[in-house]
């Protein structure tokens, strides 16, 4: 799918997702987001990029306007540092273009996730339990739980999960209201970019944008990796999928598995 549909030019709320070390997926959207600034001008919105760093990256952003500087990665790096981008966690060349991108087109930039101290609080519950979307039922309980033990390499300790589905929770409503208030401050569409798993519709943040803002047009597109094993429709979890050669890397698990062997008891670990 090298050519955007003309259902994305219409959409207020457009979710693109990603592996996230993926680069032939980045690239994918790139192409993607050149075709729609030609077409429409959008707010883009990150899940790199957590909430409270939102100001300080409307302070960069406006500094740059008035410096006058060229719209390079140069000037996206500094932005990027100036919003706290973790470039441990997030392999930063990746997102370089995005940034330039908007940069070169006037396009507002949001931060939408939750920072990893308030997950950190959330998946030891120090903090309040985040609340259930409207019309949540068990069966989606069960689905949560399932991404969360999938996506941790089936690792993780029974006990932790529940904890760590509130989270997730968490997350996906901030990045809903994040994008809504985006859309509110600036009139514009709303893309957000962000991993596969925040885009499904029957668990993520379109379950949050369809709550909050009933009337506006959702779609949500995950770019997923060939001959990976899916524990469920792609096909019918988003709007419209694509997919892209998987990329060549040591096996998370191995990691993640060294990583909890070296944690201390009841510690959690910390993933972007």
């Amino acid at each position: 799918m090298d050519t955007i549909p003309a259902a994305w030019l219409k959409a207020d709320f457009l979710l693109l997702g990603e592996v996230h070390d993926n680069s032939a997926g980045h690239a994918l959207r790139l192409r993607w987001l050149q075709q729609l600034v030609q077409l429409r001008k959008v707010a883009l919105v990150f899940e790199q990029l957590d909430l409270e760093s939102q100001s300080a990256l409307d302070q960069a952003v406006q500094q740059w306007h008035s410096s006058g500087a060229a719209a390079d990665d140069e000037a996206s790096k500094a932005i990027a540092e100036a919003a706290h981008f973790n470039f441990k966690g997030w392999k930063w060349p990746l997102y370089t273009p995005v940034v330039t991108l908007a940069l070169a087109h006037g396009l507002p930039l949001g931060a939408a996730n939750l920072s990893r101290a308030q997950m950190a609080a959330l998946m030891s519950g120090s903090g309040p339990v985040p609340p259930e979307p409207d019309h949540w039922g068990e069966q989606q309980r069960l689905n949560l739980l399932q991404e969360v033990r999938e996506g941790h390499c089936n690792l993780m300790p029974e006990a932790q999960l529940p904890l760590m589905a509130a989270a997730q929770r968490a997350r996906d409503d901030g990045m809903a209201r994040a994008m809504i208030a985006m859309h509110q401050r600036t009139g514009l569409p709303v893309v957000l970019l962000a991993g596969n798993g925040h885009l499904r519709r029957d668990l993520a943040v379109p379950v949050w944008l369809r709550q909050r803002a009933p009337q506006a047009r959702v779609l949500s597109v995950a770019i997923l990796e060939r001959d990976t094993p899916q524990s469920f429709d792609p096909g019918v979890v988003y709007d419209a999928v694509a997919w892209v050669p998987a990329e060549v890397r040591p096996d998370p698990c191995e990691a993640l598995r060294k990583r909890l062997s070296g944690s201390p008891p009841g510690s959690s670990p910390a993933t972007p």
